[in-house]
């Protein structure tokens, strides 16, 4: 069976895979260590990027985002 992202996210922030490298308003830095590497997340310029290989929101940027954005900001799934 094929986990799911919300299942993915969970993981990774459980086994404490995401390190936060720097937050201020606009701006985040972050590593996570996925399952294939590890991969950096940032935020600059209101638009959010993550090094890996996926095409749309990936499971480490999601993981990140829970951490850094205040619920109210989340965007919509």
């Amino acid at each position: 069976m094929t986990e799911t992202l919300a299942a993915k996210v969970n993981r990774l922030l459980t086994d404490h895979r995401v390190r936060v490298k720097g937050c201020s308003p606009g701006t985040v830095t972050a590593v996570v260590r996925g399952d294939s590497g590890v991969h950096d997340v940032d935020l600059h310029a209101g638009r959010w990027s993550c090094s890996c290989a996926a095409r749309v929101e990936c499971s480490h940027l999601k993981a990140v985002m829970f951490v850094t954005v205040p619920p109210r900001d989340l965007p919509a799934d």
